[in-house]
């Protein structure tokens, strides 16, 4: 049993796939990293706008007090929960916006001339706080200028998400694309694979036209390859056939000549000899006519393929009958010319030594897994020691002349059957004669 290859497309999905997360990662990790650096120059330069703002509007009054002209800050910082927050404190001095109500800005104090940028986490909400120092009037200030980036930042996350799916599905269709257009390139070479299948290689198969380059030396090969086997088993059997016939004229001199030798046993001797050739060439003939034209490669199709041989029969032996019986309708799993050449033998062998019929049968044992053929004959059979003879590698019965009823071919049949990891077994026939049996493994 043959491994289980690797999937072409499976290979090339699977390479796709990585190479577009690769892809992935390498535009979306610098995406997110650009814009998040644009989103926080943005806020950071508004935060400095506003730090700017509030230290212009901090002054001191007619007490000699500091404060904070509200008029002159924006008014985003008096609404309470805004997201725009600021803490103004010194040693003296404190001043919060009304946008912080209850929530709490911490502030570390920073020498004048320092501006620090932090995001920090305030409850639910994510903060980005520039921290200034100041001097004003030998006094020093420290200012904490708060906005709240969430929303901000959470919209950046759904762009990226949106990105992301819309990547998704780019990558989906880029690998359905590439799946079909596999498909696309081998489906072409589906009709080469059903006759395969089937064995129909009686002629030569022809490949498309329209290959993959990758692929069209191996189906160029291939077909040359299909085509020589075909002819070469066509010229075999044809050439047998005609040698069979070749062989008639010297064989017909022969027995002219052994009549005219002297009487010395010479005689018969030579009519013995031209006997067996005689034998031989019958069997030949009678071979390449039961097996009729050559279809290498084609399966067993009972019903369609032995009608043609019952009539050849009828020729040969129009005395006797041929029953089939039970004949499946479907395609065997086996080599068309195999199994007329084993089926022509036992049906041969069977009407040779039947007294008025023969009868074949072919069935599948569900059980075993197998296809059973059964031919019998109404004959006189074989005995015993001889049928167990049968059964014995090798023997070949029907050139020993002592043995009665032995049958033609048997050798031939066998030789099939062995080539099918099949069995070959004989018994006493319902019909009197000879039953043989074949079981042919799927």
């Amino acid at each position: 049993m043959s491994k289980q290859g690797y999937s072409i497309e499976f290979q090339l999905q699977s390479r796709l796939t990585k190479l577009l997360l690769l892809l992935a990662v390498l535009l979306l990790v610098p995406l997110h990293l650009t814009v998040r650096s644009f989103v926080d120059d943005i806020i950071e330069q508004r935060l400095g706008h506003d730090a700017e703002t509030i230290i212009t509007a901090l002054s001191v009054d007619q007490n000699n007090q500091w404060q904070l002209q509200q008029d002159r800050i924006s008014s985003i910082y008096q609404r309470v929960e805004s997201g725009h927050y600021f803490k103004l404190q010194s040693d003296q001095f404190q001043s919060l916006s009304r946008s912080l109500w209850d929530r709490e800005l911490n502030v570390s104090i920073v020498a004048p001339g320092i501006v620090d940028i932090a995001v920090v986490i305030n409850d639910d909400q994510r903060w980005m706080i520039l921290t200034q120092g100041f001097k004003k009037s030998d006094v020093t200030f420290t200012l904490a200028v708060a906005e709240d980036v969430t929303e901000l930042y959470n919209n950046q996350w759904l762009l990226e998400l949106l990105l992301i799916l819309i990547m998704v599905v780019v990558f989906g269709v880029v690998v359905w694309l590439q799946r079909r257009m596999v498909k696309a390139a081998f489906a072409s070479l589906e009709p080469v694979r059903q006759a395969i299948e089937a064995g129909d290689i009686s002629s030569s198969i022809q490949f498309p036209d329209q290959l993959p380059r990758e692929i069209a030396p191996l189906a160029s090969a291939l077909n040359r390859l299909l085509a020589r086997s075909a002819a070469q088993i066509e010229r075999s059997r044809t050439g047998l056939g005609n040698l069979a016939h070749e062989l008639k004229r010297p064989i017909q001199k022969l027995r002219w000549l052994s009549s005219e030798l002297d009487s010395n046993g010479n005689s018969a001797k030579a009519l013995a000899l031209s006997e067996e050739f005689q034998h031989l060439m019958d069997r030949e003939l009678r071979r390449a006519r039961i097996s009729g034209t050559p279809t290498p490669g084609k399966l067993f199709a009972p019903d369609a393929d032995l009608t043609p041989m019952v009539e050849l029969f009828k020729r040969i032996y129009p005395s006797k009958e041929l029953h089939l019986k039970q004949l499946p309708r479907s395609e065997l799993p086996y080599d068309r010319d195999d199994m007329l050449e084993l089926i022509g033998n036992l049906l041969d062998n069977a009407l040779r030594y039947a007294t008025t019929k023969a009868e074949l049968s072919i069935t599948y044992s569900r059980e075993n897994h197998r296809w059973i053929l059964l031919i019998e004959d109404d004959g006189t059979g074989v005995s015993q020691e001889n049928m167990i003879r049968l059964t014995q590698r090798g023997v070949r019965l029907d050139e020993d002349s002592a043995v009665s009823g032995s049958g033609l071919g048997i050798a031939i049949s066998k030789a099939v059957v062995e080539s099918y990891s099949g069995n070959l077994s004989f018994s006493d026939g319902l019909l009197g004669g000879l039953g043989v049996k074949v079981e042919l493994p799927i």
